[in-house]
């Protein structure tokens, strides 16, 4: 028994479950690793951002995807380790306490019954001297043994364990004792057995003594490790909170970042479209990643020079033939002049009419060919413009009156509602040529018995004219459109109405040389509403 309650080596540790976790984890994490950067997409994403940081490249798409996604897997990845640490720290805990603490408050309980028991056999031994009683105390004090070496195995707390030392050395003098008084009553010999009993009833309160501060030891352990369990709840409750928070944010602005890298570029490119798709064809877009978009930019922006070329021939050819057309045209008008006026003789009814017609279809041609000169002109920014102070309302009016015919023509009503005294700074004769091109599209494209109404609205620095018909309406589609050359729009019906799809662009490039704008709101069967602006005269 001494050889037994001698041996003080600690008893063995419970699992260590956070260990075995970690140690998982570790082989997991280290075969995913190496399956992502054993493979090629790991070996270019490690090249592209070698590249990137020397300054070779950028990275592209695909790196920048794969990079955001591993950084939000690493982010994810701590928060899950620090959980499961958690976890495996609460596991530990709550195993102490229910293989520990909790079975030696039981051992004590068993303990201190089986004290009691030897004390009663013990005492019913001496009075009635019946070897059954003390063959039934060796039992009850073997039992005690075997619950206390149990004990001394399953604590690891050292004040616990000297309890029981202590309890154990107790318990073996409580044995002398019994032995000795047997065998005095064995040969019955007179010995005091009153004092026997009085130190045998002091060892056992002793020993039970020591048991019940083996149960407050056990409870404060208890105690102490449910509120370092509740501490550390709530200091991982906080710190995952703080770590969920800080990944969260974290992986929102890498998200932002890497899908603005994306984004930004792609909307310059949708812009830049845009202003291909409304005629500007200067190659400046600069877009330097990620390098997939910038070599798309590089393509796009040949592609502008190579349409600014284009445009360049086409207009140079324009202008080239309009230049070479007005001398023959003129010479042509003037020459059947001649001849309607009889300077060449006589001619008759037949070739007097065909002479006319000769006549007003070199008219119609010259100015063809004026349009398109002054236009070439205007987008060279050669044409001069003479600037003086001028009325709206008498501008509209006379532009109303060369336009009166064609209006009455086709019984159509129009309704000037223009004020006086809004003067502006203009070009009148250019001005004059904007009013007929809106108007007389106005009038071109609305039926008969309808109306058209302009208006003058004076705001902060300029004046916005307004010129609304009851016309066929156009497609919202085509409301950029119908401001570049050549562009008509057919109705729906299929008709085909005479233009030259020239008047509302070069109404655009003089309101533009006015530092105004031009636009146009339409809903199809409704009408259309052109409107325009241009600064107030100081």
């Amino acid at each position: 028994m001494l050889d037994t309650l001698g041996d003080k080596k600690t008893p063995a540790a419970p699992e260590l479950f956070f260990v075995v976790w970690l140690d998982r984890l570790a082989s997991i994490g280290g075969v995913c690793v190496t399956l992502v950067f054993l493979s090629n997409a790991g070996i270019n994403i490690i090249r592209n951002y070698r590249d990137y940081v020397t300054g070779n490249m950028r990275l592209s798409i695909f790196a920048r995807l794969i990079i955001s996604y591993l950084l939000l897997f690493s982010m994810l990845a701590g928060v899950s380790l620090y959980f499961i640490y958690h976890l495996s720290r609460f596991n530990q805990i709550t195993r102490s306490i229910i293989l520990n603490d909790t079975s030696i408050l039981e051992y004590s309980n068993q303990l201190s019954d089986v004290l009691l028991s030897e004390a009663r056999y013990d005492r019913k031994f001496v009075v009635l001297k019946d070897e059954e009683l003390f063959e039934n105390y060796i039992q009850a004090k073997n039992e005690f043994n075997q619950l206390l070496n149990d004990a001394l195995h399953k604590t690891t707390s050292d004040e616990i364990k000297n309890f029981f030392y202590t309890i154990g050395s107790q318990h073996q003098s409580f044995g002398r004792l019994v032995n000795v008084e047997r065998e005095l009553i064995k040969i019955a010999e007179a010995y005091p057995a009153e004092w026997y009993v009085e130190e045998k009833k002091k060892i056992a309160d002793d020993i039970i003594e020591q048991l019940k501060k083996i149960r407050h030891a056990s409870e404060k352990n208890v105690f102490t490790k449910v509120v370092n369990l509740s501490e550390s709840g709530d200091k991982a409750r906080n710190v995952s909170i703080m770590i969920s928070v800080i990944a969260l944010s974290s992986g929102l602005i890498v998200a932002f970042i890497i899908t603005r890298s994306i984004s930004k570029p792609l909307d310059v490119m949708r812009a830049k479209t845009m202003e291909i798709a409304h005629g500007n064809f200067r190659g400046d877009l600069k877009v330097n990643s990620p390098p997939v978009i910038a070599e798309l930019a590089g393509a796009i922006n040949t592609m502008c020079h190579k349409l600014q070329e284009v445009d360049d021939i086409k207009s140079g050819f324009f202008s080239h033939m309009s230049h070479e057309l007005r001398t023959p045209l003129a010479s042509i008008k003037e020459g059947t002049t001649m001849l309607l006026e009889g300077l060449g003789g006589g001619t008759s009814e037949k070739q007097e009419r065909i002479l006319k017609i000769i006549v007003q279809e070199s008219n119609r041609m010259i100015d063809l060919v004026n349009v398109l000169l002054d236009l070439a002109k205007m987008e060279a920014g050669m044409l001069k413009y003479h600037f003086s102070t001028t009325d709206l309302f008498f501008l509209v009016k006379e532009s109303l009156e060369s336009l009166a015919p064609l209006a009455e023509a086709k019984n159509i009503s129009i309704e000037n509602n223009t004020v006086a005294l809004q003067t502006v700074n203009v070009d009148h004769e250019r001005m004059l040529q904007v009013f007929r091109n809106i108007i007389g599209n106005a009038i071109k494209f609305t039926p008969e018995n309808g109306s058209i109404r302009i208006e003058t609205h004076e705001k902060k620095n300029f004046v916005e004219v307004s010129v609304h018909d009851t016309g066929i309406g156009i497609k919202e589609e085509y409301l950029e459109r119908i401001f570049h050359k050549f562009e008509q729009i057919i109705p729906a019906k299929g008709e085909k109405i005479k233009g030259t799809g020239l008047g509302l662009a070069t109404a655009k490039q003089i309101i533009s040389a006015h530092g105004g704008k031009l636009w146009a709101t339409s809903q199809v069967g409704q009408g259309s509403t052109f409107y325009f602006t241009l600064p107030l005269a100081s």
